[in-house]
């Protein structure tokens, strides 16, 4: 490569730096916060010894839980209607990759719509899934923008508490 082309190279670089950085500061930054699922159902069982709680929804599915907060597990039995909580702690950073299925801990999702006051972001997943996080610092959420992909890498801890349903 000779001399002037050389420089041409390089000042096409060197005049398209600050785009770049530009760019690079208008991305989301990462942040961490919360998903919350809550659903009611009735107890198809439940096994007090390894806190495990079978719920049935009003659709017929079913799922069974590892209870944490056991503060109300003495007070639910089969035929019982209740409230399930989980809370999952998760990561949610800018993607660079497309929608897709992926784990059940790790996922891509589009950016429906957020709230920078209270740091709620409604995300949709590749099946097309809605869901919520709540970012433990609201002012993270600023710069998404609707359509934008995230990753969202949850905690493999869930924290699951059943409680009788309010009558």
């Amino acid at each position: 490569m000779n001399k002037k082309t050389l420089g041409i190279v390089a000042g096409a670089l060197i005049a398209a730096a600050p785009l770049v950085s530009s760019a690079a500061e208008a991305l989301p930054a990462a942040f961490e916060g919360n998903s919350v699922l809550q659903a009611d159902g009735v107890v198809k069982g439940v096994d007090q010894v390894r806190h495990a709680v079978t719920v049935v929804d009003a659709h017929g599915g079913e799922a069974s839980f590892t209870v944490t907060d056991t503060s109300n597990l003495a007070q639910i039995h089969p035929g019982s209607k209740v409230h399930v909580r989980m809370i999952r702690s998760a990561l949610v950073s800018p993607s660079h990759g497309a929608l897709a299925a992926q784990s059940p801990q790790n996922l891509t999702a589009e950016v429906v719509a957020f709230d920078r006051a209270s740091g709620v972001v409604e995300l949709r997943g590749p099946n097309g899934d809605v869901f919520h996080i709540q970012s433990h610092d609201p002012m993270k959420v600023a710069n998404l923008q609707p359509g934008m992909h995230v990753d969202v890498a949850y905690a493999p801890q869930v924290s699951v508490a059943v409680a009788p349903a309010a009558q």
